[in-house]
């Protein structure tokens, strides 16, 4: 599923090692803008291919107004996901430059945890990629590195078809389940490829907002940074 990108072995991983370590954190704001941002709608318990969809006020850096694909839902031994829309400035060739494209492939943040790692999701399906994970809506985790690495020299369409993705995010048992009680979140369980495989911008965090309907209009309303007004 991932490969090492500091040298040339291949890194597969068939269960994700739960990590512990991850809270969110709010930004300096004061105590009533944390209360009116506080939507107590009961959130589901996100499954395989559920999106997280960050509240306004997680002010960490990699999860401020994020969305993250979860890979690996919490079944008793922690959980692991990506974030999707976190662009780091960089691309694939920046990265791997034995990658034979002249296509810019840009690179997104997934995580604070294995930054070591690519990860790749697409919507090819494990006839071109075999041993791809189906998350749901037409969209595939990971595979073999070879075959996605022949498809992007072969000049293979990339955009909306293939996003890489460095690092993960990681929870230990138990533990989104308890940021779902604290309202970090919101877990979007449908209809999400769109999102999925856009561009990495701010937009996307707001589409996905937009998509739970008028109650969290409120969420739209808190620009990117607080202090820039």
């Amino acid at each position: 599923m991932t490969r090492n990108v500091k040298g040339d072995t291949k890194v597969f991983l068939p269960n994700w090692a739960p990590v512990t370590g991850f809270y969110c954190k709010f930004a300096s704001m004061n105590d009533w803008d944390q209360d009116i941002y506080h939507l107590n709608d009961q959130q589901p318990l996100p499954e395989r291919g559920s999106l997280l969809v960050a509240k306004p006020t997680v002010g960490d850096f990699f999860f401020k107004r994020s969305l993250i694909l979860i890979v690996d839902p919490d079944e008793g031994e922690g959980a692991m996901g990506v974030v999707v829309n976190h662009y780091m400035g960089y691309n694939l060739r920046d990265l791997m430059p034995e990658i034979e494209t002249v296509e810019e492939i840009p690179l997104f943040l997934g995580g604070p945890v294995g930054t070591e790692m690519l990860f790749y999701m697409h919507t090819l399906g494990p006839d071109v990629i075999p041993g791809a994970i189906d998350v749901g809506d037409g969209v595939w985790f990971g595979g073999e590195f070879e075959a996605i690495k022949r498809y992007v020299e072969l000049g293979g369409p990339v955009e909306g078809r293939i996003k890489f993705i460095v690092g993960y995010s990681g929870w230990g048992k138990g533990q989104i389940a308890s940021e779902l009680e604290r309202h970090d979140w919101a877990v979007l369980k449908a209809g999400w490829r769109d999102l999925l495989m856009g561009e990495g911008d701010d937009d996307q965090w707001r589409e996905a907002v937009a998509s739970f309907g008028d109650r969290y209009r409120l969420w739209l309303n808190l620009p990117s940074d607080p202090t820039s007004n």
